[in-house]
């Protein structure tokens, strides 16, 4: 029987995984709107603020790299892993909406 942590998730990359589909496919959409456009409001704001182009689908992108920064204080939270496989489910929906005309290249590293 896998381990479960204090929200009653179960360790068990099945569990995670339908834990984090239930989620991005669920009725999230009402409480939050589209996530398309979401990402997109979140993206141009991200860009104003930064001085740096962010694109939407990097968005998720960045809520994930947030998540893996929250396990390095509490490896143990089962939430941090589905919420990082929903960010990715959700980033990679965006992908057929990029438009790369060139690499992008961001501090000297090319991406």
């Amino acid at each position: 029987m896998p381990k479960r942590n204090v929200k009653d998730v179960a360790y068990d990359r099945t569990v995670i995984l339908g834990t984090a589909q239930q989620l991005v496919s669920s009725d999230r959409q009402k409480e939050h709107g589209d996530a398309s456009k979401n990402f997109a409001m979140v993206a141009e704001l991200w860009s104003i603020y930064l001085g740096v182009d962010i694109l939407p689908h990097e968005v998720p992108m960045m809520m994930t790299l947030y998540k893996i920064a929250r396990t390095t204080e509490n490896p143990t939270n089962v939430d941090n892993y589905v919420d990082i496989a929903g960010y990715s489910a959700l980033a990679g929906e965006q992908a057929p909406e990029i438009d790369v005309k060139e690499p992008r290249f961001i501090r000297g590293f090319r991406r």
